[in-house]
C-alpha cells in the first residue's frame, strides 16, 4: 500500500466499486497488479512465495520469483497475500496455532469440505468494523477487521495494511466481543 492509509483505503474502495459495477461476478485478483506494490508475498501451504509480474488465470497465478524464474501456483494452495514490503507492519498480527499446524492439513478440493462463513455474518462484521480472528488450515492466526469480501476472498486490514485472504484456506473464524 502507499503512504497515507486513509487515502489508500479510499483508493482501494473506489477500485473495488469500479470492478463491481463492471461485472456482477467480479474477481479481485487484479489488486495484486493494480494496487499492491511488487513483489507480492504469497503465504501458501508449502511456504512463502514472493512474486512480481503477476498474471492471473482462472485457477492459477503466475509470476516471477526473486531469482527471475517463472513460478506457477494453483490458487487453491494460496492462503493469503500482501505486499512484501509491508511484512514488518503485518507480521506482529500473524501468529501460529501449533495445534492446527501439526495436523498438516492440505487444501480441500471438494468445496463441501471447506470451512464456510455466512455472508451475513461477514457483512455485519464489516459494517461494525469488528475485530476478527481467522485461522488458516496451516495454523496461521490473523487478527484484523474485514474491509471487504466476495465469494472467494476476504480483504482484511491487518496492522493498517490490506491483506487478501482466500476463503478456501480457512479453518476457523471468530468475531471479538464489542467493547463499550
Amino acid at each position: 500500500m502507499r503512504e497515507n492509509p486513509s487515502e489508500t483505503i479510499e483508493q482501494l474502495e473506489a477500485l473495488l466499486q469500479a470492478r463491481k459495477e463492471q461485472s456482477s461476478d467480479w474477481e479481485a485478483d487484479p489488486i495484486f497488479s493494480e494496487y499492491f506494490g511488487q513483489p507480492v508475498r504469497f503465504i501458501t501451504y508449502v511456504g512463502i512465495k514472493d512474486l512480481s509480474k503477476i498474471k492471473i488465470k482462472p485457477y492459477l497465478l503466475r509470476g516471477v520469483d526473486p531469482k527471475r524464474e517463472r513460478v506457477q501456483i494453483a490458487k487453491l494452495y494460496i492462503l493469503f497475500a500482501f505486499p512484501k514490503e509491508k511484512m514488518p507492519d503485518v507480521k506482529p498480527y500473524i501468529k501460529i496455532r501449533p495445534s492446527v499446524k501439526v495436523q498438516n492439513l492440505q487444501p480441500p478440493e471438494d468445496p463441501n469440505e471447506r470451512f464456510h462463513i455466512d455472508d451475513k455474518l461477514l457483512q455485519q462484521a464489516q459494517q461494525d468494523k469488528s475485530n476478527v480472528t481467522l485461522v488458516t488450515r496451516t495454523g496461521h492466526v490473523l487478527n484484523g477487521w474485514i474491509q471487504h469480501f466476495e465469494k472467494y476472498i476476504l480483504y482484511m486490514q491487518i496492522g493498517g495494511q490490506l491483506v487478501v485472504v482466500y476463503r478456501h484456506g480457512l479453518f476457523e473464524f471468530t468475531i471479538s466481543e464489542q467493547k463499550d
